[in-house]
């Protein structure tokens, strides 16, 4: 999984591309977690993953929760309809009470 990460004023955009499974799950939530702990509002971009698996969503929940707990905004964006229709079955926003943007029709 690659990423890039912009940070401004207290702002943090991670932009993610390529698949979020077991393999890489504890990387982005440490990177997460980590833009997080420094930056009051953190926005994950998803508009480059084109697959989740479980662990994957284990993780992002988790290190979501945790950033939450501390009093910050998060934001997750751009996702694709397949992931998001995953997030929802598994109750992932309701859970979270968090934003969860779908990505705009391309092409």
């Amino acid at each position: 999984m690659d990423y890039r990460a912009t940070e401004t004023n207290g702002q943090a955009t991670l932009f993610f591309a390529g698949e979020l499974d077991m393999a890489v799950g504890d990387q982005v939530g440490a990177l997460i977690q980590q833009y997080g702990g420094r930056n009051q509002t953190v926005t994950v971009d998803f508009q480059g993953v084109s697959f989740v698996d479980s662990s994957g969503i284990g993780s992002l929940f988790f290190t979501t929760k945790e950033l939450l707990a501390l009093g910050k905004q998060v934001e997750i964006v751009n996702v694709r309809e397949e992931i998001l229709d995953i997030l929802s079955v598994l109750g992932f926003t309701e859970a979270l009470g968090i934003s969860v943007g779908k990505a705009e029709k391309t092409g």
